[in-house]
């Protein structure tokens, strides 16, 4: 009898700790695209900067004008400055940009490289998600000459974690279809309008 409530206490302590639900993970990267056809023009994705306040692998949401929470139970796959980085290469892969980080580049291939910093990562539940930052191409083995642009943008959501994240997952795609402009064959040497 005396091993019984030590006993029920362990039960009742592993319950507790059954209850308890495991995290929910989200990625920005969007499920893989076919590459368009014709030749791959090359890039080096540099490491991305993220706000420090938002650099936690819990999501981090905006409550009121000055108010900030982590969403305990809703983390994001990787590092933020990771996932991004990651989401970004892959997004760009679907332009027909690849990515060598890294390696060596073809011979006589003109090579980009690309840094990104985010000064603003908002995500604003029942209102929007919001990006602001710099981004700049570099070129290296008879590339075209550098380029630095700003941008800011955001996306309505709701309020539901996924939707956030899908909020996040277009600014990306966006962003992306503006660095690639910027790359496309023929393109001025300025910043494309919008993102």
């Amino acid at each position: 009898m005396k091993h019984a409530l030590p006993l029920t206490l362990l039960a009742l302590w592993l319950s507790g700790c059954a209850a308890m639900s495991a995290p929910n993970y989200f990625t920005l990267s969007a499920p893989p695209a076919a590459a368009p056809a014709g030749a791959a023009r090359w890039i080096d994705v540099q490491a991305v900067s993220v706000p420090l306040q938002v650099d936690t692998p819990q999501l981090v949401v905006r409550q009121g004008d000055a108010s900030l929470a982590l969403l305990e139970r809703q983390q994001w796959a990787s590092p933020l400055d990771a996932e991004i980085r990651g989401a970004l290469v892959a997004a760009l892969a679907a332009q027909g940009l690849r990515d060598i980080h890294a390696l060596p580049p073809p011979p006589d291939t003109p090579l980009y490289r690309l840094k990104l910093e985010l000064q603003a990562f908002e995500t604003m539940p029942g209102r929007a998600v919001r990006w602001e930052g710099v981004w700049s191409l570099r070129g290296a083995g008879g590339a075209k000459a550098a380029l630095t642009c700003a941008f800011a943008a955001q996306e309505a959501v709701g309020t539901d974690t996924a939707g956030l994240v899908a909020g996040h997952q277009r600014l990306l795609r966006r962003l992306a279809g503006q660095i690639a402009m910027a790359l496309s064959p023929g393109a001025a040497s300025a910043c494309p309008a919008g993102l």
